[in-house]
């Protein structure tokens, strides 16, 4: 049986045909931000998803309603993997950052729009159970995801499952304040976690540090890949930052470890395939830095989903 998959990002949605085994069959991406979120992000996923739903069905779905090309699929249910706060329990979006997404009833429109029980998951614990499913947590009991990006995500798993909390909101990692004195984060906490050691965070730095030196910056602008390059070209101002910027990595790392003694730390987001300039020396320094019960069997490695995780895991949400 296959599923109808959606991955809600605030710059794509993408929505993916995935088979019980967890591998995509096809999948097409669609604008989110392409009129600054007038077009609610619900909207034009609901608009997304039947398009690509009609265009699979027989004759290119001419004639059928979203309902009916569903069920001339034989899909077997709605798999959604959203950005921002989500309500796993209602389905619904409890927090956004994004204008005209807060109180996004996901669920319930899904089900209306396509006739298919729909279930909802926060997109960095759809990334968590893409990773359980088929990726580098596959045969952990204990994991933990942290997805380095605009911000920081976080899904933990415990015993073999994901680990929702009361709400359904556990795996905020990128909340956590590290210092208290920091700069205040648009969901009203001071010093958190991806202000300081998100890639958006080491870009930030990376330009603020080159500005102080009299460098000229890109004319294309920095990102976390260019500044990767430059640290694979030698440059020692941008190598020194991105040290600095691991050891705010490391801070999160550490107390995620001494709560929940992982077996595993999975990266992720874009920067992850960066293993010798990134996953190898954070493991090497997370071993130096960790009490030695704990530094032993601890690994770090990077995700393997990286622009499927969200449909991937989304499913695996669903089926289970």
């Amino acid at each position: 049986m296959n599923y109808l998959a959606i991955d809600i990002g605030g710059t794509a949605v993408k929505v993916g045909l995935v088979s019980e085994e967890g591998k995509v069959l096809g999948k097409a991406s669609y604008p989110a931000d392409f009129d600054g979120y007038r077009t609610p992000l619900l909207e034009t996923a609901l608009k997304g998803a039947a398009d690509f739903v009609l265009r699979l069905a027989p004759g290119d779905g001419e004639g059928l309603s979203a309902v009916q090309a569903a069920k001339a699929l034989e899909l077997g249910g709605i798999g959604i993997s959203a950005t921002c706060l989500i309500d796993t329990v209602r389905g619904r979006v409890a927090g956004a950052h994004f204008p005209n997404y807060q109180g996004a009833e996901l669920k319930k429109s899904f089900e209306e729009r396509f006739g298919l029980e729909t279930h909802v998951v926060n997109d960095a614990n759809s990334a968590a159970l893409a990773e359980l499913w088929t990726g580098n947590m596959k045969g952990c009991r204990d994991a933990i995801l942290i997805t380095l990006g605009t911000g920081i995500g976080g899904g933990i798993i415990v015993n073999g499952e994901l680990l929702n909390g009361a709400h359904g909101f556990a795996g905020e990692v990128g909340h956590v304040s590290i210092k208290k004195d920091g700069p205040l984060a648009a969901y009203g906490n001071r010093g958190g976690y991806e202000e300081y050691a998100s890639t958006k965070a080491l870009v930030k730095r990376v330009e603020a540090r080159l500005i102080e030196e009299n460098r000229e910056l890109p004319v294309e602008g920095l990102s976390g890949r260019s500044v990767f390059a430059l640290v694979a070209q030698g440059d020692p101002l941008v190598t020194q930052v991105l040290s600095e910027w691991m050891d705010d990595i490391l801070v999160g790392i550490e107390n995620l470890i001494y709560i929940f003694d992982p077996e595993r730390i999975v990266i992720g987001g874009g920067i992850s395939a960066e293993e010798k300039m990134l996953i190898q020396p954070l493991e090497k320094r997370l071993k130096e830095h960790l009490m030695p019960t704990y530094r032993a069997d601890i690994q770090v490695v990077p995700a393997v989903h990286h622009n499927d995780a969200g449909l991937i895991g989304a499913v695996y949400s669903f089926v289970n």
